[in-house]
């Protein structure tokens, strides 16, 4: 035979037994299945994740030849540098789930993506199968971890520097946040203040849930470290952190510290106390003073400006407003010394503060409703006009406002109350009335139009002919 004649041969048997999937030959598949005359195999659709949380993979290979006896997942980094995962299990699949006969098994990979990422980073997950006679599959995924799931894409927390205080002194504490994904709409990036070590000591902070927090530095005997954690969360909810170091030194002369209980959640509209009565007074060893004579002076320091009543009374009062259209806050100051305070805030002898936050929430929405609000009068009848708030507008005044809006006019009566009237017209033909009522919890004028409305309709028809 001549040596052309056997290369043909050689070649035809060739391809032969790997058309009828003899031998070890193998087949791979790039979606999520895969499979060969004997075995298949199946791995989960490609998948993108936006953060760092751990991650499985499940694979499953099946064989109709014999058992499985061989099983891995190969992982392997598409994008040029990108970082290896954090955390890989059961690559080798040593943990795997069998059938009786071993011809069916599945694997599950886990992993963490990386921590740190400097670009949205793609990897290849490959699952590898062989059985007992010497058949090979396998299929691949792929992952892509996008940038925003680094560490490093996390906002920016940045306290200010450390502060040295007093007993009785009111401590500022000041937060920045920058980088992450800032809010586009209202503010950039929420925050929260919390003592993460408070020394034993009981810290009433106030605004804890703004960049600037503040309290009152509480009585101690000696020199006392605090360490205190601003929290930034941006769009995303992703945290950056920062810590504010504060130490507090004890009295070395008489001083007095405020307190007070007052704040919280409030009505609008509600007359409010400003509470300092609980104020203390020390002397230079730290030693509660019973009886010592303090001054008082409140002082507003933010939202819509008030009039305080008795400001330098430890007790003083004022009303708030009634007409707020989100929830407000009203920030008032407690000024407390051993000498008399001026209005101007002076004082002879050092002027201890506290801040007081009260919460007002804007009065619950109006929702009209008329229980007549289609009706049929005749030509020259009389007819009334009537319209209600549901209860959830509690004990509040509701003002309403009746005007025409279609038909022959005519002259409402009681159209500044929740019960108007007036004569039809006398019409030829059916005539359709309109008129649309208002409400709101001032006067409505040009300038307050009312903060809701409904029509109610009056179909006039004319008076019968008698037939003759």
């Amino acid at each position: 035979m001549s040596q052309s004649m056997k290369l043909a041969l050689m070649m035809f048997f060739s391809l032969a037994l790997a058309a009828c999937g003899g031998g070890s030959g193998g087949g791979s598949g790039t979606g999520t299945s895969g499979s060969t005359a004997n075995m298949s195999i199946s791995v989960p659709a490609p998948l993108t994740v936006s953060n760092g949380n751990a991650l499985t993979f499940t694979g499953q290979v099946s064989s109709a030849a014999g058992s499985i006896t061989n099983m891995y997942w190969k992982l392997e980094a598409l994008t040029l540098g990108a970082n290896w995962v954090s955390a890989l299990g059961n690559a080798d699949c040593k943990n795997t789930v069998k059938n009786a006969a071993g011809t069916d098994a599945t694997c599950v990979l886990q992993l963490t993506p990386p921590s740190l990422l400097t670009g949205d980073y793609t990897y290849k997950l490959t699952l590898y199968a062989s059985d007992a006679k010497g058949n090979n599959v396998n299929a691949s995924t792929t992952l892509v971890v996008l940038k925003e799931a680094s560490t490093t894409y996390n906002p920016v927390a940045k306290a200010g520097n450390d502060i040295t205080v007093t007993s009785g002194d009111k401590v500022t504490m000041t937060c920045s946040g920058s980088g992450g994904t800032p809010a586009t709409t209202g503010a950039p990036y929420a925050y929260q203040w919390v003592a993460s070590d408070a020394a034993g000591l009981t810290i009433n902070l106030v605004s804890a849930d703004t960049a600037t927090a503040t309290f009152v530095a509480p009585v101690v005997t000696a020199s006392t470290a605090l360490k205190f954690q601003c929290r930034v969360t941006d769009d995303k909810q992703k945290i950056g952190t920062a810590l504010q170091n504060v130490t507090i030194n004890p009295i070395i002369k008489p001083t007095v510290v405020p307190i007070s209980y007052s704040g919280g959640v409030v009505a609008a509209g509600s007359t409010i106390t400003l509470d300092g009565s609980k104020t203390v007074q020390y002397d230079a060893n730290g030693k509660l003073i019973e009886g010592g004579v303090i001054y008082y002076y409140w002082t507003q320091k933010s939202g819509p400006s008030v009039q305080i009543f008795n400001p330098s009374s430890s007790v003083a009062s004022t009303a708030l407003p009634k007409f707020v259209d989100t929830r407000t806050n009203f920030v008032f100051t407690l000024n407390a010394s051993t000498s008399p305070i001026s209005p101007g805030g002076v004082s002879i002898d050092p002027i201890k503060q506290l801040d007081v936050v009260f919460y007002v929430d804007p009065l619950p929405p109006i929702s009209l409703i008329s229980y007549t609000p289609t009706q049929v009068a005749l030509s020259s009848t009389a007819v009334t006009l009537k319209v209600d708030a549901p209860s959830n507008t509690g004990s509040n005044t509701v003002y309403y406002s009746w005007t025409q809006v279609s038909g022959p006019p005519v002259i409402l009566a009681g159209a500044t109350t929740g019960s108007a009237g007036f004569i039809t017209p006398v019409v030829t033909s059916d005539t359709l009335m309109v008129f649309r009522v208002s409400g709101s919890y001032q006067p409505i004028t040009v300038a307050n139009p009312g903060t809701a409305a409904i029509d109610v309709y009056v179909l006039v028809q004319p008076i019968p002919v008698p037939k003759t």
